[in-house]
């Protein structure tokens, strides 16, 4: 009777370790010839305790830049591909920033209408790109913008302010479509 226990927990033991010892064959890097890398959020490290005006303001600046990098786009691009998305862009944090202004002008907070003069002035460079170039470096910039914008929404939703949670549940959602479509669109620039 113990030799009939005995099988099953010797071949257990064995598949349990040939799952721990075969981690590189696993497929957590199939982008290894890409220099574009998957990245999953960590909000743990997002100071939750920031404030509502914080929230607001990075959350202004972060709309804004991607409706003046869309408009830039839309202009600059050579792919059909990326001006839809581009277009797409625009359109909705466009009308998300509208929202955001709403809200901001109920919590009597004032926040950013235009970018940072850093900003501006790096996207008055990479519009001097050439074409292919110009879609590669956009696509990148706006992976690299929505990882943080993520961030940011994602800690948001445990405000303790019932308006700014609603607002960012509810705009996380488009925030999560266009990480996907820009990740998978900038990966088949490469």
């Amino acid at each position: 009777m113990k030799t009939r226990n005995l099988l099953p927990a010797v071949l257990l033991g064995t598949l349990i370790f040939n799952a721990c010892r075969n981690t590189e064959n696993s497929t957590t890097n199939t982008l290894a010839d890409s220099s574009i890398e998957q990245t999953m959020t960590d909000t743990m490290a997002v100071n939750r305790g920031e404030g509502i005006q914080f929230f607001l303001e990075n959350a202004a600046i972060g709309g804004n830049m991607e409706v003046e990098m869309g408009k830039l786009a839309e202009s600059k691009s050579t792919n059909p591909r990326v001006k839809e998305f581009a277009a797409r862009m625009v359109k909705e944090h466009t009308k998300t920033n509208v929202n955001l202004q709403k809200l901001a002008d109920k919590k009597k907070i004032k926040i950013p209408t235009t970018i940072p003069s850093a900003d501006q002035n790096h996207l008055n460079e990479i519009a001097k790109l050439p074409g292919a170039e110009f879609d590669k470096h956009y696509m990148s910039m706006v992976v690299k913008d929505h990882v943080k914008t993520l961030d940011l929404f994602k800690s948001a939703t445990t405000s303790g302010d019932i308006d700014v949670r609603r607002f960012a549940a509810r705009t996380l959602r488009m925030v999560e479509d266009h990480y996907k479509v820009a990740t998978d669109l900038s990966f088949d620039l490469k």
